[in-house]
């Protein structure tokens, strides 16, 4: 869970740095989305049977929902 947890942050933190849009995500917030993706995906890759324990495939799902959920959130959140 703590290793799932750091993954999510760190890609979090990359796609806010990396957004194509530019900085529109603040780090904290990106920091929790990513966190929240990583889990989010992982598991429910793991209620769907997509994955067992200890499969690559549920770090690729982590981290690709991490990603996606910090992309949707910058492109989709209200401008000021």
């Amino acid at each position: 869970m703590f290793g799932l947890l750091v993954v999510g942050a760190v890609v979090g933190l990359a796609g806010a740095l990396l957004h194509p849009l530019g900085r529109v995500v603040r780090v904290p917030v990106a920091l929790a989305l990513g966190m929240a993706g990583a889990a989010l995906a992982f598991y429910t890759g793991r209620a769907l049977h997509l994955f067992t324990d200890g499969q690559l495939l549920g770090w690729g799902a982590a981290i690709v929902g991490a990603a996606l959920l910090v992309a949707v959130w910058g492109v989709a959140r209200p401008r000021r």
